[in-house]
């Protein structure tokens, strides 16, 4: 799940935030766009596969029941 996650979620903030900067559909655009989502999904994947557990522990904790 985080390897999909990650993946899907880089590549559409990459996209706006590449959009917001270059303002242009063009070849620049898309070689920008991809080199920006592949430098974001490599600290994206490894950061949501560490900090996956600790976060299902919070929620735990959140959420939990009463018995």
């Amino acid at each position: 799940m985080p390897l999909i996650l990650t993946f899907l979620m880089t590549f559409a903030v990459a996209g706006i935030s590449t959009w917001i900067a270059v303002e242009s559909w063009s070849v620049f655009f898309l070689k920008s766009w991809m080199k920006s989502w592949m430098v974001s999904w490599v600290i994206a994947f490894p950061a949501m596969v560490m900090l996956m557990p600790v976060t299902q522990r919070i929620v735990a904790l959140i959420v939990r029941k009463d018995q």
